[in-house]
């Protein structure tokens, strides 16, 4: 998408550059010379003396700050911050050339043309001018200037890095929850069809309705689950027609419970993340169940804490002891999704299987939808 025509693009590592500069070569100088006139040789009695100061260090400034910029953009961020030492040092010899006649020729001379200048001012740029008692700058205050914008050329360098993996830590975190959602779209499919294929083999009269909750869900996990975000309202739907659609299969063979505590319509969660604890305690509970079983389902919410609790009966013919892919590939998510913000710990006594998840929600639903 163009930009249009004028509209201003806001860059803070510019605004950095363009007020450091302006604190070095035109804020410090002022600084000092207060500071000199106060405590070194008071001088107030003198009229115009901090005006015509200001007035010198704004013109020195202006002439100072371009060198030392353009240094600073062709040379530290191009060459010393891309660690190309050899060219750097070479451009720092002809940096120090350059500055000798800019000095003279661009500053001093520059000045004694302007006669808008004071008369102070195109005198003292006179007076230098004509000096031939060395270099026309200070060596040392050189080197000192150097440092500083080295030192801020490094800082944005180092900050801009930072941002740039951060931002890559970022994609690579999505990328991997997209391919874990991949893989557990699937694998729900495969075991709602799983269930109505039963179903048709019976003959059951339930068939239908259960292709159609199939339905519904299905539109849920392509077009909703997609999203970075959904309502935990939403979600719990979600559940209820998952469950609904066990409680035909299953009918009277197992007592199945789901109850919601406390939940507010505006708690957000990561889509598809209750399913697999819920659909493992039928996939892997009470399918092979011969006798009564039963699968309680509760979600508690109590500020911004979730809590999900499901619990099933065991098959006497069978060991609980497969997790399924769907639970695997959750608890990676939960790791990339809540880090250090959420618990998991189950319970196997034989008979009963119990697991128990807690998240903490809140701040959650910053990571931008994706479609």
């Amino acid at each position: 998408m163009t930009r249009p025509l004028g509209a201003f693009k806001w860059d803070k590592y510019r605004v950095i550059e363009c007020v450091f500069f302006i604190f070095i070569f035109f804020l410090v100088p002022m600084g000092s010379d207060l500071e000199y006139m106060i405590n070194i040789e008071p001088r107030s009695d003198e009229p115009g003396y901090w005006r015509e100061s200001v007035i010198r260090r704004l013109v020195w400034g202006c002439f100072d700050v371009v060198p030392y910029y353009l240094f600073y953009k062709l040379a530290i961020q191009r060459l010393l911050v891309r660690k190309k030492y050899i060219y750097f040092l070479l451009s720092f010899l002809g940096f120090l050339v350059f500055y000798e006649f800019y000095k003279v020729y661009g500053t001093y001379w520059t000045i004694t043309q302007l006669e808008f200048l004071p008369d102070f001012m195109r005198k003292e740029a006179a007076k230098w001018m004509k000096w031939h008692g060395g270099l026309h700058f200070t060596v040392h205050y050189t080197m000192l200037e150097l440092i500083k914008i080295t030192a801020l050329a490094y800082f944005i360098h180092y900050d801009k890095q930072g941002k740039e993996m951060q931002q890559l830590k970022q994609l690579q975190t999505e990328a991997d929850l997209e391919y874990l959602k991949a893989q557990l779209q699937p694998h729900f499919f495969f075991n709602t069809l799983n269930n109505i294929y039963s179903l048709a083999l019976q003959q059951s009269p339930h068939t239908a309705s259960l292709v159609s909750r199939l339905s519904d869900m299905m539109r849920y996990v392509l077009y909703e689950g997609v999203k970075a975000q959904q309502p935990l309202s939403r979600e719990i739907a979600f559940l209820q027609d998952y469950i609904a659609a066990h409680s035909v299969r299953y009918n009277d063979k197992i007592n199945i419970l789901f109850d919601t505590q406390g939940v507010t319509d505006d708690a957000m969660i990561a889509p598809l993340l209750l399913l697999p604890f819920v659909e493992n305690a039928f996939k892997h509970g009470v399918a092979e169940e011969t006798d009564h079983g039963f699968v309680e389902i509760v979600v508690f919410m109590q500020e911004r804490e979730l809590t999900l609790s499901v619990k099933n009966s065991i098959p006497k013919t069978t060991v609980h002891s497969s997790t399924g892919l769907g639970l695997e590939n959750t608890r990676k998510r939960l790791s990339l999704l809540y880090p250090g913000r959420h618990s998991l710990r189950h319970s196997n006594n034989g008979s009963v299987y119990e697991v128990v998840l807690t998240v903490n929600l809140h701040g959650y639903g910053k990571m931008p939808d994706r479609r």
